[in-house]
């Protein structure tokens, strides 16, 4: 496996962090996300150096799976991670809606 990088691109209009790799598409260098195939054009770029400690089969089985369709959970954490990059100037806050219904 080539070299890996934590990126920041832009994804749907908002900032978004993934996992890429550099790699020569065509011929020229460019950057994809092994984990979907898919071109990133990256603003801002840092190596991961440490390595990922290998986890035991116990704990591996235990964890959650990110596209579990069966997992019902309404993800709350979408709205602190938008928390998150509003306070970081990263995205522009929600419009408040004040129209009321009569």
């Amino acid at each position: 496996m080539s070299e890996l990088y934590l990126i920041l691109h832009k994804v749907r209009g908002e900032p978004a962090f993934d996992i890429a790799e550099k790699t020569m598409i065509g011929k020229e260098e460019g950057w994809i996300i092994p984990t979907s195939g898919h071109r990133a054009y990256p603003v801002d770029t840092t190596p991961l150096v440490t390595p990922i400690t290998p986890v035991n089969e116990a704990d591996w089985e235990a964890l959650p799976d990110h596209y579990d369709a069966k997992r019902d959970d309404h993800s709350y954490l979408e709205e602190e991670a938008r928390s998150l990059l509003v306070r970081r100037g990263l995205i522009k806050p929600k419009p408040v809606n004040n129209y009321r219904r009569r």
